[in-house]
């Protein structure tokens, strides 16, 4: 009679397993009383049971870790997966921004001051958003500022990850701040660090930093003939009206910033960190500010931090005191990587002289700084090994002014 009644309940709980999912497959709601609690107890190792077997089923992808297949003999060809290969963010003009005027200008200084944008990046830690105050007072730059915080969190979050930057998710932080007409050269420097870590590298990246640079020099020459934007206190003992800041916009300040700025330059990344070279074989290309230069052998040029060389067919470069760099076919030559073609006895020389400058020789020192695209690895491997050395100080100036 027990053994009825179980093959009694087994059914039910099948019959009722059944049905439930055929329910489920239909998109219908189904619902189970609390009543019959053996059946469902039942029903519900039914489904686990089921479950197990679909997911058995189920074929299963290939393990990438697992030994090849040799079913087809030792000269099987697998099947070539193309690398894949980032997306390039699209170009934008060199030109001074359309809607950057004193009240876009005052509006983005309010939320954030004028050299604080640093303080959401440092230490790793994640900007807040808009405030109330922020929306309210401000409401044209509230939606700008929650798309800000929200990359910005997403490129910290990365930074913690250890994941790597594109030039897409790059240039979409630099869109992010300029929405709101904030421009600020320690930001500048933050993404071209993080610019150095692409292969191959983005030259549309590198001209976005260039034109960001170029208007935040364009805003300091325009303050030179306007007058300084100026933050004051409240000094009254009464508290400040409501969305008072402190801040003021000299009138007209962007409007000689805009006349200003075909003629301005990217301040010191225009004048520091650089290397002239000359072209002694091949033709290869220099890209700077979204254009691209065909130099012929004989020709010279200027390599800067914004900059890329590149030779498809290569080239030859040649410096006085960094001898011959050579060029294969299809590589690229940047300010960054320009110690990787130095020869090994140019390379052991100019290690010579960092040991010199690390133990406090001011010449030495001079002459790293002339040279520092050359030697900045190197700065930094020393710098870690010896950070408390006797030139550890001048040193890690050098390398300051070459980052930032």
């Amino acid at each position: 009679m027990r053994s009825l009644r179980w093959l009694w309940l087994w059914a039910s709980a099948s019959w009722l397993a059944i049905t439930i999912l055929r329910r489920m497959l239909r998109g219908e709601v189904v619902v189970l009383s609390a009543h019959a609690a053996p059946v469902v107890r039942l029903v519900a190792i039914v489904l686990v049971f089921l479950a197990s077997c679909a997911e058995k089923l189920k074929p299963q992808a290939p393990d990438p870790h697992d030994s090849p297949d040799m079913s087809q003999g030792p000269d099987a060809v697998e099947p070539v997966v193309a690398p894949v290969v980032a997306p390039e963010p699209p170009a934008v003009a060199h030109e001074f921004p359309a809607g950057l005027d004193d009240a876009a200008l005052a509006r983005a200084y309010r939320w954030s001051g004028k050299r604080n944008l640093w303080a959401f990046f440092a230490g790793e830690a994640l900007p807040e958003a808009s405030t109330p105050q922020v929306r309210e007072a401000d409401p044209e730059i509230a939606v700008a500022v929650d798309d800000f915080v929200v990359r910005a969190a997403q490129h910290v979050s990365r930074q913690r990850a250890h994941e790597p930057e594109t030039a897409v998710t790059l240039v979409a932080l630099l869109d992010a701040v300029e929405a709101f007409h904030l421009y600020d050269v320690w930001l500048a420097g933050h993404l071209w660090r993080h610019a150095q870590q692409l292969g191959p590298a983005s030259p549309v990246l590198l001209s976005r930093i260039d034109r960001h640079l170029r208007v935040c020099n364009a805003l300091a020459l325009a303050e030179a003939s306007t007058g300084p934007v100026e933050f004051s206190a409240w000094r009254s003992k009464a508290g400040p009206p409501r969305g008072w800041s402190g801040l003021r916009v000299p009138p007209g300040l962007t409007d000689a910033a805009r006349a200003a700025f075909p003629g301005a330059d990217a301040g010191t990344w225009d004048t520091q960190g650089i290397v002239d070279l000359t072209v002694a074989r091949g033709e290869p290309a220099l890209l700077r500010r979204g254009a691209e230069q065909r130099l012929a052998a004989g020709g010279s040029l200027r390599l800067r931090r914004l900059d890329l060389v590149r030779a498809p067919a290569g080239a030859a470069l040649q410096h006085p005191k960094l001898g011959e760099l050579t060029l294969p076919a299809g590589a690229e030559l940047s300010a960054w990587k320009l110690g990787e073609f130095l020869t090994a006895p140019v390379r052991d020389e100019l290690r010579a002289t960092l040991r010199r400058a690390q133990a406090g020789d001011a010449a030495a020192l001079a002459e790293v700084e002339a040279l520092v695209p050359a030697l900045h690895m190197d700065i930094r491997r020393v710098l870690t090994e010896k950070p408390d050395a006797p030139g550890a100080p001048g040193l890690r100036l050098v390398l300051a002014n070459f980052d930032e």
